[in-house]
């Protein structure tokens, strides 16, 4: 086990042997990530499923319910570590964020604690505006915030909330 600690815990790197990367630091964003092997190179924020010619592609279905997550920023948690895969830690393998807080391409118009789905658009979520729930497995997680605009704007979502 390697750690190195910065300015008392808070700038800590522990790499574990055992599967995972923990990277704990005063961030924004949090969030518990895996690497999949994706069939082209997404942008941070690009709302993934299950699919495509590899392990994941970019979403381009409304309400999918292949939706496995959103291309992380910087992960606290890498379940896949790296050092066990090195070959797989390039652009074509992304960090998907699978749970916590994750900034996501978000389309129209969006208020905070509103369900997400993904859109037509590719990549791109939107909020569910219907009474009903969302169909099973379709739901991204929920918005931390407003969105008064109708274009695709990076904006922070939890992921996994439901």
């Amino acid at each position: 086990m390697e750690v190195v600690l910065t300015d008392q815990v808070r700038d800590a790197i522990i790499a574990l042997q055992g599967g995972f990367e923990v990277t704990s630091r005063s961030a924004k964003y949090a969030d518990v990530a895996e690497r999949y092997q994706a069939d082209a190179v997404y942008e941070p924020g690009t709302v993934v499923i299950i699919g495509g010619e590899n392990e994941i592609t970019q979403s381009t279905q409304k309400m999918d319910r292949r939706v496995l997550g959103v291309v992380s920023t910087e992960p606290y948690l890498i379940m896949n570590s790296p050092h066990r895969q090195e070959d797989q830690t390039d652009e074509m393998n992304p960090a998907v964020g699978l749970l916590g807080r994750v900034p996501t391409k978000v389309s129209g118009f969006v208020r905070k604690g509103d369900l997400m789905i993904a859109s037509t658009e590719p990549g791109v979520a939107e909020a569910w505006r219907e009474e009903s729930s969302p169909p099973a497995g379709s739901i991204i997680g929920k918005s931390l915030e407003d969105k008064d605009s109708r274009g695709v704007e990076v904006i922070e979502v939890v992921i996994g909330a439901k």
